[in-house]
């Protein structure tokens, strides 16, 4: 009896297991729990719009000490480019970004938004270079950053 009972044991253990797929979770840039995709956000930002995210992503490019673009992981067909702008507020106290950070993965969180120029500087607290309004008035959506830190 506790033959038949051990092996229902560890068929069911079996079973289980079976359908449990961890080979991923090991693999290199693999989400943690609670982090969005930057393809999820810009690929539907107003899904996300008003709503606290965190997000991992890549570096693409350093706009100035509190402004920098993450990078997309599936850019869309003939080269579209749905960057993700992050900025940060002159509050927050972040640790100033150069082109070193550049192809740094980060882990960023902050509010997703859809704003003007104007709304995002009186967010932020400090006004936005004229290449950085442009960035903004191009960009689907941004990210303003609470934090920022380099991912190991």
């Amino acid at each position: 009896m506790r033959r038949l009972l051990f092996g229902m044991a560890c068929v069911t253990a079996l079973t289980i297991g079976y359908g449990c797929d961890t080979s991923k979770a090991d693999e290199p840039g693999a989400m943690a729990a609670g982090v969005i995709d930057v393809d999820d956000i810009t690929g539907n930002p107003d899904k996300y719009l008003g709503q606290t995210v965190t997000v991992i992503g890549e570096v693409d490019e350093v706009h100035g000490p509190d402004a920098f673009s993450l990078d997309e992981e599936n850019p869309v067909a003939g080269g579209i480019d749905n960057d993700l702008l992050v900025i940060g507020p002159q509050a927050a106290s972040l640790e100033d970004l150069d082109d070193q950070w550049l192809n740094d993965e980060v882990r960023v969180t902050g509010t997703i938004g859809k704003m003007t120029v104007m709304e995002i500087e009186r967010e932020i607290g400090w006004d936005l270079s004229p290449q950085l309004e442009v960035e903004v008035e191009g960009a689907k959506a941004v990210l303003i950053a609470k934090s920022v830190e380099r991912v190991q």
